[in-house]
């Protein structure tokens, strides 16, 4: 049998890259040798997140020879998916030394904000993948990269039954306050985090739904003040004012709030620097820790 070598290149990951954990669970299981550290590759997988680094990640592709097969991918050079094979498989949890298992249930989103890029790139809302499908038993965490995990209730709670039959904690990255009913705030209070649970409040008009969230969340049981965050949106179609009322709204109402910058500048700094330090945002205003902008 001919030995045939894949090499991967991680050019910008922080947390470790789910699309080569799961081209390395692909072609390990049809006896290949993959890994980061490959002598005379026969294919490379480069994958680039960011597109600061595009042109790294295509450099790079450059430097092998004719008869070497390249592909150059991921969301910072373009939105072109795995193959379904590649996609839907049990990553290889071994290549990045995991202590989670890691994937989606759902892709795509029902909303269109046009401040995001998943619309673009991963279209309508569709079941994915049931969590049972990657998940490995040497792990009690699970991280959920689904952008509206809420859409289909009947698809959540079958996932969620099965993290709660197996006493996983969760790590996600954001959850629709729009969608909150009791039922799913119910199932929520039941769940245990790895960290807090993470909402958004990205416009103001969003203020009541906002508002009924919160109360939902407080009627379960939650303890709204250490296990639960409000993404705020900055530096997009808004004002030092709506960012002022949302980040004052929030703390309130008894919750925390968690700058997220859509473009960086003296203003989103400030603010970032004051509400990601809790002790700051908890013990003083936002007029109080950074009155250069007062009356703005």
């Amino acid at each position: 049998m001919v030995e045939i070598n894949i090499l991967l290149i991680d050019i910008d990951s922080m947390r470790g890259n789910l699309a080569l954990a799961s081209i390395s669970a692909y072609y390990k299981l049809k006896g290949y040798k993959v890994g980061f550290n490959i002598d005379n590759p026969d294919k490379v997988y480069i994958s680039c997140i960011f597109r600061k680094n595009k042109f790294k990640a295509l450099g790079i592709g450059k430097m092998f020879g004719k008869g070497v097969e390249v592909h150059v991918g991921g969301s910072g050079v373009s939105w072109e998916w795995l193959p379904e094979a590649m996609q839907k498989i049990k990553p290889d949890y071994n290549l990045y030394n995991w202590d989670r298992s890691v994937g989606f249930t759902s892709r795509g989103c029902i909303r269109k904000c046009n401040w995001c890029v998943v619309p673009q790139k991963e279209g309508e809302w569709e079941k994915c993948m049931h969590i049972s499908e990657f998940w490995d038993d040497r792990f009690s965490k699970v991280e959920l990269l689904d952008n509206n995990i809420f859409v289909d209730k009947d698809w959540f709670f079958e996932n969620t039954d099965f993290i709660l039959d197996h006493k996983l904690k969760v790590i996600e990255h954001g959850m629709d306050v729009r969608l909150l009913d009791r039922e799913i705030v119910e199932r929520l209070s039941e769940m245990k985090f790895s960290s807090t649970m993470h909402f958004a409040f990205d416009d103001i008009k969003d203020e009541k739904v906002v508002r009924k969230g919160i109360a939902l969340l407080k009627d379960a049981g939650i303890d709204i003040k250490h296990n639960v965050q409000f993404y705020v949106l900055s530096g997009f179609n808004g004002s030092i004012e709506s960012d002022k009322y949302r980040v004052r709204l929030l703390k309130k109402l008894g919750t925390n709030a968690f700058v997220m910058p859509f473009k960086i500048d003296s203003w989103t700094n400030a603010l970032a620097r004051y509400c990601n330090r809790k002790h700051v945002y908890w013990s003083c205003d936002i007029d109080e820790y950074a009155p250069e902008f007062v009356g703005r």
